[in-house]
């Protein structure tokens, strides 16, 4: 247990630091382009100052191109400076043997980095010599029992009751986790009036039951707290104190309730960096969330309860996911997270079967966020823009109940990085979908499910190259798989609805179309 919390801790700082190297990447072929239209601008301007011309507002016009021109030099510079330095940390971990790493042959850029097994050891060995978390697994305690221990870190494993002032006796504690396997139940905090904790940084509450469904008030003193996760409690009241926590970096307030009441007092916590809302909050208050302006991830921010002008300036954000509760036109949309430079995820979705909102992406979309990496859309859009409409670096796409009319695979398969598309309950209502010769060179996962009116799939030799799973569910209507599917020999895994089984097991009369897949399951579809 010990050796999984630290490998774990381990593993998700060098998350963060390969994917602050993979961001900086991504803007190297822009500064590359840069250089290459300032070198214009200092030509036009070598000519204008031979000319000197005689016109003032000419004059003028040279003078504010020096400017910029200067500017943009100095924004050059630092990048570069930054970029060597980033480097050489990457280069000095592999020279320490903390790390293993690749290069790509031809640009010697840093393609992936690998923790080493030897730093891992190391990292468990000091874990284990400084007692750096105490495990508790035995559950409910003797009338008597406490946990006093000397580390700082306190893990439960399955409780049924923890009672805070009661079972846990150590005034220095900074770490309060639970581990709970239980999908079903919940287990219950007791006495959690926090007195004895106030020096706690990390608190995670996985699926905690409160004593009348709300956060005790108590959870203001926790002044110093960084991590707060309430992830699936069951609670339906938060306190004003929560406002006082203004240190935290982590806040997951997304519990199991049908309606969470949440103060508005999330404002003043500007060290966030991840906030993830509840899924259903109550109306009486909206929630203010503008000065939030250092978070990289929001995930349920809901129109019904908060605006879409706090997102102004949120320019941070990496993962952004948006309910729209109430009618917007698409340009009050996009305006507000047209400013989001180093976006990599969005999300946007509407209510399930509401006419109101069914006008507002009719026409499609159009994203400027040069980073986006995944874009998942849950709303009526009954026609796909094009190709050059999409983020140039999208590498997953997922759409749902978007009654799309016309074949979305002709678009799709020309973004040249997709490797995962997810073609969910009446994305597609139409009869026919091709995939050509050349589309999806990156794709490595294809999930379909749910296109009532889908009939005929035409896989032409050469399409999806690098395709390792397919997947395709509750499409009662589609009368055979393509023939096409016997050239794709990346094909690893098919998992495909029962009603086939017959067709495709050997010696049935499509068998000759998946032979070749190693892993092929028959299930039950879902509704």
């Amino acid at each position: 247990m010990v050796e999984a919390i630290v490998s774990f801790g381990v593993e998700k700082l060098w998350d963060r630091l390969t994917q602050e190297y993979e961001q900086f990447q991504g803007v190297e072929d822009q500064i590359a382009e840069l250089k290459s239209n300032l070198n214009l601008l200092k030509s036009f301007l070598k000519d204008a100052d031979a000319k000197k011309h005689t016109s003032q507002m000419v004059r003028h016009c040279v003078e504010e191109i020096k400017e910029i021109v200067y500017d943009t030099e100095n924004m050059i510079e630092t990048f570069i400076l930054k970029e060597a330095a980033r480097k050489s940390y990457i280069e000095e971990l592999v020279r320490r043997n903390m790390v293993i790493a690749e290069r790509d042959v031809t640009t010697l850029r840093f393609e992936a980095c690998h923790l080493h097994d030897m730093m891992r050891e190391v990292c468990l060995l000091k874990a284990k010599e400084e007692n750096f978390v105490q495990i508790a697994s035995i559950f409910p305690p003797t009338a008597n029992s406490q946990y006093p221990g000397t580390s700082r870190r306190f893990v439960s494993q399955n409780p049924t009751t923890l009672h805070v002032s009661r079972d846990i006796n150590n005034p220095k504690l900074q770490s309060l986790l639970i581990v709970w396997e239980n999908r079903r139940k919940s287990w219950k905090l007791l006495g959690s009036s926090f007195i004895r904790l106030e020096l706690l940084r990390v608190l995670d509450l996985y699926k905690a039951k409160f004593e009348g469904r709300n956060l005790p008030s108590g959870i203001g003193k926790l002044i110093h707290l960084r991590y707060l996760s309430l992830e699936m409690a069951r609670v339906s009241r938060l306190p004003s104190s929560l406002g006082n926590l203004r240190l935290l970096i982590y806040l997951n307030i997304n519990v199991f309730t049908k309606s969470l009441f949440v103060p508005n007092c999330l404002m003043g916590m500007h060290e966030l960096r991840y906030l993830r809302l509840p899924f259903n909050t109550s109306k009486e208050i909206k929630l203010g969330l503008c000065n939030l302006v250092n978070l990289e991830t929001l995930e349920n921010f809901s129109t019904e309860i908060s605006s879409l002008e706090d997102l102004r300036g949120m320019v941070r954000l990496r993962t952004l996911t948006i309910g729209l509760f109430k009618h917007i036109s698409k340009e009050t949309l996009f305006a507000s997270i047209r400013g989001m430079r180093h976006l990599e995820n969005l999300s946007i979705r509407t209510p399930d079967g509401s006419s109101k909102f069914k006008r507002i992406m009719e026409e499609g979309i159009v994203l400027d966020a040069i980073h986006l990496k995944q874009l998942n859309l849950r709303l009526y859009m009954p026609k796909l823009p094009d190709e050059q409409h999409f983020p140039s670096h999208l590498t997953s796409i997922s759409l749902y109940g978007c009654c799309l009319v016309e074949d979305p695979l002709p678009i799709l398969e020309k973004l040249l990085e997709l490797k995962e598309v997810r073609l969910d309950f009446r994305s597609f209502c139409g009869e026919r979908m091709v995939c050509s010769d050349g589309g999806f060179p990156q794709l490595h996962k294809l999930y379909i499910d749910g296109l009532d009116e889908w009939e005929e799939w035409i896989v032409e030799e050469g399409s999806m190259p690098r395709l390792h799973t397919l997947t395709i569910w509750n499409c009662q209507k589609l009368k055979q798989l393509p023939d096409g599917l016997r050239f794709i020999y990346s094909l690893k895994k098919l998992i495909i609805s029962k009603r086939w089984k017959e067709r495709l097991s050997e010696g049935g009369e499509d068998y000759y179309k998946v032979q070749h897949i190693p892993s092929v399951k028959f299930e039950n579809d879902y509704k």
